[in-house]
């Protein structure tokens, strides 16, 4: 039955061929409306009726009551969603023990790829599984750092895609495996994977020391328990995924690489909480997570990595990409503390850590003991869970078939109610229809007056805040319509006028849905659209109730109503019911606690994890606010169906959400102590510009300077800061700062020139019999305790510093060691009928040919005491290249320039100069002493200081 059935005056009204009658507003024909008699008391309905028709009828009062019900429900749900699922077992099991103490080692220090403190992390990990192999037979170990395992392989870049750039990498891995051979070794192998390397700025707690701490605390379980797994289970523990996900490259260089066919990769990309499952290769991977005690998903998250949102990566991408099919596992917020010193132990708890590594457990269990894995890698899987309690896993498919048959039946099912509505000629809407586009348009304009407001004032403010503006916007854009809805109804009242506005929205919904399908059915992934599917399924019950009980209707030529402290009216031309039903309260709860519910929790998932993303550019703080204003809109408008209901009380908690909204927006400080605005620090020397060492802080624009202008060192020197202006909102600030002290020794070894010194020990041109024949040349690079170095190549004119196309095509990388290096510059053989990709020659130098050319050269080295890179460098004239005639020998077009920066990523530990200890990088030191507390530090590059120098082969 429809509410058409309900009591109330302003609900019922006639409207033929569009001319709408005041049926309860005109008081010159009052005296013209049949008055029903007064009811006997000894017919008065008894008390508990009377209390159901108070409570349930459709009434202003109750509805608002449902509504302020419904609001207080949700937000408890959330809430105590996320505190169920970071809840710890009464007994604190053995392995979450093991597992925090291992954290708290792993988080000591920073250690990041180019620091000591990344030796000595080895070191322990490398002792810990160790001794947990010895536990078990069926558990080995292995160190690529003592089996000196090296990576040499060709990349684009991973951060643009459409960018041109060949990236060669020599990695030198120190990964710590270990091995749980299955009791079946003939199938396939699961990959556990984490990376224990930090960047240089953070002690590492959660990105990644707690994924790598599960991985302890996983194999310690195999380690204990009775039984063997089925299938065999590898560890890796890869180092330096920081700047390059090399660590995960290199296990694929490893023998143990060839049985892996299934992972699951832990992560970290904020300081603690919960867990997220927010990537997955595959539905028959993914769906071994509902194993999980404590599921946390959404493919939302994975269709943003898809599309480009999330401008980050993990080893899922190298395991992906090799062939391997499997999870990814992630804390996700916050991402203002995430790679500075406030990814600490301090941040994060043993329940966060639990919630992974219990759920990477079970995962891993339910695979591990599977005999027969489903080898259909194609379909992409849609995933959300339903507070922490259980997940949803369906393939991308089965949605899209469940959204090709409710896009076809439910529209049949509608025209063949509006058939029978028609003949029977039981309601007529007129005109009506226009209302609602008109409401939603100067609602939609006053919501995006009121974002934009917010937006121009304090743009910040949703890195600190995404409540206020959310909330602010939302309550604008339901109350315009709450005004513009009321008032038009009550001048003009429509029968049934929440179903005609249920109807109104199913039409949106339904286009908005044939175009999610049709993506859904596009080979890009499109797994975030399940919200609109389940938003659509509601409205639809919803729409076929409401016009199942006007179908079923009588229709009497007249009926009476009465409504709670009105007068009692005759509606004329419509179906009569009993006066009280209450199948308006079944639609409400179709229509509001659940979609509410849903929308509400992945809006704040996905705010969650982008508000501070506002701090990277300006395109991401305008994307924001579109977000915000968007899913204003979903949030508010189940309740558009009964916002002309509302009572005058949900109007004034509205009008004082905007007034207090509005002012917490537009004057609460963007950033605090708790949540810091994020900047990037970086020093950088340039040994052909006078060897000065300059400090560069890179961060949005206009927050650098105010704070630089006050710190001591620029203060008592007179240092002029230059700020420039970078593309998206950016900046960068720059000022001559003290200089850093890299090594331990003397002064004169501490000598700046000293750090970095490039070494010319063959030049191209000289020992070519032909013109034509290509030009090489080799250079021994030398950094002092030093693990990365990266070359990049000028092939154009180089007095003019212009760059083109690169003509290296072959790169050696020698094998020297220390006492081999009177072997630099002696006659080498010729480099001929060298394959493509990687080689070696007979000498067991690394070779590396690459026809469209090398552009950078990423050099990554793990012994602090080899003397020096020593590289041989092959490459085609400029002449040649471009097809022009010979050049002469000392021509600009026969050279090569080569421009090598090399990283240096310490700070916390003190070097010893002259006996004496001093800062290694007193700037970044001074920094993070004076700068405020509302600021938090991080790299700009792979180390927090860069040594440049140039030179011409």
């Amino acid at each position: 039955m429809s509410d058409s059935e309900q009591p109330a005056d302003h609900e019922h009204g006639s409207i033929h061929s569009g001319n709408q009658q005041n049926v309860n507003n005109n008081n010159n024909n009052q005296n013209n409306k049949p008055i029903r008699k007064p009811t006997k008391a000894s017919d008065a309905p008894s008390f508990i009726v009377q209390t159901v028709r108070s409570v349930f009828g459709f009434r202003k009062t109750s509805l608002t009551l449902f509504v302020f019900l419904t609001y207080a429900v949700v937000f408890i749900l959330v809430s105590w969603a996320r505190q169920n699922s970071l809840s710890l077992p009464s007994k604190e099991p053995s392995i979450l023990s093991s597992s925090w103490t291992d954290l708290q080692v792993i988080s000591s220090k920073p250690h990041p790829y180019t620091s000591h403190a990344n030796d000595e992390l080895h070191d322990y990990l490398l002792e810990r599984i160790k001794s947990l192999s010895a536990l078990k037979s069926y558990i080995t170990y292995s160190d690529d750092y003592k089996n000196s395992l090296s990576s040499f392989y060709v990349e684009q870049n991973m951060w643009n895609a459409s960018e041109e750039i060949n990236i060669l990498n020599y990695f030198e891995s120190s990964n710590v495996l270990a091995k749980v051979e299955g009791k079946d070794p003939s199938l396939p192998a699961i990959l556990l994977s984490a990376h224990y390397d930090s960047v240089p700025t953070a002690y590492g707690s959660t990105d990644d020391g707690a994924g790598v701490a599960s991985l302890l605390g996983i194999l310690e379980h195999y380690a204990t328990s009775k039984s063997q797994p089925l299938r065999t289970i590898i560890f890796n523990i890869n180092n330096n995924e920081e700047f390059g996900l090399y660590g995960a490259q290199a296990f694929f260089d490893h023998p143990w690489s060839q049985n892996a066919s299934f992972f699951v990769n832990l992560e970290g990309t904020g300081t603690g909480e919960r867990a997220i499952l927010f990537r997955a290769t595959d539905y028959e991977i993914v769906k071994y997570y509902k194993n999980a005690r404590s599921p946390f998903g959404s493919s939302i998250f994975q269709q943003g990595f898809a599309s480009g949102l999330v401008h980050s990566e993990t080893d899922y991408k190298v395991y992906k990409e090799h062939g391997l099919r499997g999870i990814d596992i992630a804390f996700y917020k916050p991402r203002d503390l995430y790679h500075t010193r406030f990814d600490a132990i301090q941040q994060t708890s043993k329940n966060a850590l639990w919630h992974m590594l219990s759920n990477a457990l079970d995962v891993t269990i339910s695979l591990a003991e599977d005999e027969e894995i489903s080898d259909d890698a194609e379909t992409p899987a849609v995933f959300f869970d339903i507070l922490g309690l259980h997940i949803i896993i369906l393939p991308l498919t089965s949605i899209y078939v469940i959204n090709i048959v409710l896009l076809v039946v439910v529209p049949i099912i509608l025209f063949g109610f509006a058939i029978i509505i028609k003949k029977r000629e039981i309601w007529d809407i007129g005109f009506s229809w226009i209302r609602l586009p008109i409401s939603v348009l100067f609602a939609g304009i006053g919501a995006k007056i009121i974002s934009d407001i917010i937006q121009y004032i304090n743009p910040l403010v949703v890195s600190r805040d995404f409540t206020s503006p959310l909330v602010t916007v939302s309550s604008t854009f339901l109350f315009v319509n709450y005004v513009i809805l009321t008032i038009s109804n009550h001048f003009w009242p429509v029968h049934d006028f929440k179903l005609l506005i249920t109807l109104e929205v199913f039409f949106v919904l339904w286009i908005a849905l044939v175009v999610a399908t049709v993506k859904e059915n596009a080979p890009s992934i499109y797994t975030g659209a399940y919200l609109l599917t389940i938003l659509y399924g509601l409205y639809s019950v919803s729409v076929i109730l409401g016009l199942l009980g006007i179908a079923l209707a009588s229709p009497k030529k007249e009926r009476v109503t009465d409504d709670e402290d009105e007068e009692v009216v005759v509606v004329k031309g419509h179906p009569a019911h009993n006066s009280f039903t209450y199948d308006w309260s079944l639609q409400f709860l179709i229509l509001v606690p659940l979609t509410f519910l849903l929308s509400y929790s992945s809006v704040e998932l996905i705010l969650e994890g982008l508000n501070q993303t506002v701090q990277e550019s300006l395109k991401s703080n305008t994307l924001l606010f579109q977000l915000i204003f968007l899913f204003s809109i979903l949030l508010t408008t189940p309740l558009l169906s009964f916002a002309y209901k509302l009572n005058s009380l949900f109007a004034i908690l509205l009008i004082i959400s905007i007034t207090v909204g509005s002012l917490i927006s537009i004057f609460e400080a963007p950033f605090t102590t708790n949540a810091p605005v994020k900047l990037r620090f970086a020093q950088s020397i340039d040994l052909d510009a006078g060897s000065t060492p300059i400090v560069n802080v890179f961060g949005r624009e206009g927050l650098i300077e105010p704070f630089l202008r006050d710190l001591p060192s620029i203060k008592s020197n007179h240092e002029k800061i230059k700020c420039e202006s970078l593309p998206d909102g950016l900046q960068t600030c720059s000022y001559k700062a003290d200089r850093p002290y890299l090594i331990d020794g003397t002064s004169k070894q501490n000598d700046i020139d000293s750090y970095l010194s490039i070494e010319v020990l063959k030049k191209g041109a000289e020992s070519n019999s032909s013109p034509y024949s290509p030009l090489t040349g080799e250079i021994a690079i030398k950094a002092k305790d030093n693990r990365a170095c990266t070359l990049t190549f000028n092939s154009t004119s180089f007095a003019t510093g212009k760059s083109g196309k690169s003509p290296i095509r072959i790169i050696t990388y020698y094998n020297d060691k220390p006492s081999n290096s009177s072997r630099w510059g002696q006659e080498k053989k010729a480099l001929v009928n060298v394959p493509s990709g990687r080689s070696q020659d007979d000498q067991g130098n690394e070779i590396f040919k690459w026809l469209p050319g090398v552009d950078i050269f990423q050099l990554h080295k793990l012994d602090w005491d080899q003397e020096a890179y020593h590289i041989g460098l092959q490459w085609i004239p400029k002449w040649l290249e471009d097809g022009e005639e010979e050049e002469p020998s000392d021509s600009p077009k026969n050279k090569l320039g080569v421009h090598v920066s090399c990283y240096w990523g310490e700070y916390e530990r003190e070097s010893i100069v002259d006996g004496k200890g001093v800062s290694k990088i007193p700037a970044f030191n001074e920094l993070l002493q004076y700068a405020p507390n509302t600021i938090s530090w991080t790299n700009r590059y792979e180390g927090l200081v860069k040594i440049d120098k140039y030179i011409e082969l």
